[in-house]
């Protein structure tokens, strides 16, 4: 199945949400989960939301 990215990067972030990340690996985490929350809101600016 092909998802449109925006719902991709939102079970992305959901996934990341709800796992319990250990002290050494959080700080990885909460870098890309910036990232894909600047991705999604980028991919909203385009259009492709529409």
């Amino acid at each position: 199945m092909i998802w449109h990215p925006w719902l991709r990067i939102n079970r992305v972030l959901r996934v990341m949400r709800q796992t319990r990340w250990s002290t050494e690996v959080w700080s990885r985490v909460r870098v890309e989960f910036k990232r894909a929350v600047a991705l999604r809101s980028e991919i909203r600016r385009a259009g492709w939301f529409n």
